[in-house]
């Protein structure tokens, strides 16, 4: 009984650092989330969808459409979102705390997973600076596809790890995890670039012994097939619909040239493809933890960050010591910056947050380094420590800081209209603000969720009633709005236009204003 009493006490003495990170991690995820959440179209729809899944037993078998090339994900991220929605409906708040709860435990497994082939040192580190930036801390506060990403890459880089170092059967593991990153978001294929190449590595070592290899084609037909498995729906939904997915990624290949296929020749190209090399680069390794600075100060940091990584393996491995840990994490960072430097449309962090953990490992691993270099390495951890400081502190209070306009608002408005309507009454609602969301689906799901729902969208032509929701007041009178909702409407004189205070105007038609 003695020592149960004890071994709390020893667990806390040694890693109180790690405690601490993790209880900095929380209050950064969880504290004043309520006021802070996004609750945006896209979060609307994809909280429309799932509570449609428990409340009318209508599976669906694709996720979110992209942002670009209209192709569809996976359906997974509702089949996470799922239990959590439940548990909270009509609240959408289940899911963002699922993600917010997520996001601690991946500081965890960074310290958790990294100690085992990066060292308990550096492993720390990253944990360190994973758990503090406010750049990953923004994305696990609230509800949205990406936002998982950084979880399920880590358990990527771990399983690829073991894979090489322990079993090869881990690549079935290894497969398993990347089936799950793209239904996250699909320029996580550059993923596959990664283990792809250290899986030819080890091809390439295991030549000579027979059992090996066959043991390694064995699990990755296994991996392959699980994979091929769970794009099932995907298939099936192409069949149906005249391979609309094939169709957008081909044309992200080619028309609307998303990617850059051709082979630079001439001098203007060439130094184009180093510059989307460069700025790749500053975005992966230095961007997310400091910021974006002039003066070619993430340059610099960037360059350096790099040579000190390449330096501390190449030292490492002319010292005979295991270097596989970082050939991981070496694989992923070179294969990601080369695959997003030939990705032409704009990258957003969310984009890129499959790379979060490999990019703190980096860092991790650098600062950890520079320890051992007594005063010059001591400048340079207190000089990136500053940097670090001084943004994550600025964007820090950005995300913690209260919404002027909340969920709880969001759901106010919504009740203003169900009190308009009369039960049986056919309405439909149109939002008008610059994100493009004509459908005002955030608005729709509380409506939905509520005793007077608006008519399902194979009946928005048989509506009596419609309400214009403009949040941004941007044309003077909203019934000229060129939406097509509006526009078909037959009565274009409002019964009444009412203002919420700090928020939208809405203008209420009815088709007999008598």
């Amino acid at each position: 009984m003695e020592n149960k009493v004890r071994l709390p006490k020893k667990f806390v003495l040694k890693h109180y650092l790690l405690l601490l990170i993790l209880l900095a991690a929380a209050f950064l995820r969880l504290y004043n989330i309520p006021s802070t959440v996004q609750f945006l179209g896209d979060q609307g729809r994809d909280a429309l969808l799932v509570a449609g899944i428990f409340k009318n037993l209508d599976p669906v078998f694709i996720g979110p459409v992209t942002s670009v090339g209209n192709m569809y994900l996976g359906p997974l991220y509702y089949y996470f979102m799922l239990p959590f929605l439940m548990l909270t409906y009509p609240s959408p708040m289940g899911p963002v705390y699922a993600v917010a709860l997520l996001g601690i435990v991946t500081v965890f497994l960074m310290y958790f997973i990294g100690k085992q082939f990066l060292g308990e040192k550096v492993a720390l580190w990253a944990s360190a600076l994973f758990g503090l930036s406010a750049t990953v801390a923004h994305n696990t506060r609230f509800s949205w596809n990406p936002n998982p990403a950084p979880f399920v890459s880590l358990l990527l880089l771990f399983f690829t790890y073991k894979a090489l170092k322990k079993d090869v059967k881990y690549w079935i593991a290894v497969t398993v995890c990347f089936a799950v990153l793209i239904q996250l978001h699909y320029l996580t294929l550059l993923s596959g670039a990664g283990f792809g190449l250290l899986w030819m590595y080890q091809l390439v070592t295991k030549l000579k012994n027979k059992q090996s290899i066959k043991q390694m084609l064995v699990s990755t037909v296994i991996g392959a097939f699980i994979f091929l498995f769970s794009l099932t729906p995907l298939f099936l939904f192409d069949l149906k619909h005249d391979g609309l997915n094939r169709n957008a990624f081909l044309a992200i290949l080619t028309k609307e040239d998303a990617f850059s296929k051709e082979v630079a020749e001439d001098t203007n190209k060439y130094n184009q493809a180093l510059l989307d090399i460069r700025f790749r680069s500053e975005l992966i390794v230095s961007e997310i933890a400091i910021g974006k600075h002039a003066n070619n100060i993430n340059f610099a940091l960037t360059a350096v960050i790099l040579f000190i990584f390449g330096y501390a393996i190449y030292k490492k491995q002319k010292q005979k010591k295991d270097v596989t840990g970082e050939l991981v994490i070496a694989s992923f960072l070179f294969t990601g910056i080369l695959g997003t430097s030939l990705y032409k449309q704009n990258i957003y962090e969310h984009y890129i947050a499959y790379l979060f953990p490999v990019s703190f490992f980096v860092l991790g691993y650098v600062l950890q380094f520079l320890s051992t270099r007594k005063i010059i390495g001591y400048l340079g951890i207190l000089t990136f420590i500053v940097l670090f400081a001084r943004f994550n502190y600025r964007h820090a209070q950005v995300i913690l800081n209260s919404l002027g306009w909340t969920i709880a608002h969001i759901q106010a408005v919504a009740k203003t209209i169900e009190d308009r309507v009369v039960v049986g009454e056919k309405y439909n609602i149109v939002l008008l603000n610059s994100t493009g969301d004509i459908r005002g689906q955030n608005y729709r799901y509380f409506l939905t969720a509520s005793e007077k729902p608006p008519v399902p969208e194979d009946q928005f032509g048989e509506v009596d009633t419609l309400f214009i929701i403009d949040e941004e007041r941007k044309i003077e009178r909203d019934v000229d709005s060129p939406v097509y909702e509006v526009v078909t409407f037959p009565n274009k004189i409002p019964t009444e236009i009412y203002l919420i205070p700090n928020g939208p105007e809405i203008t209420v038609l009815r088709k007999n204003s008598n």
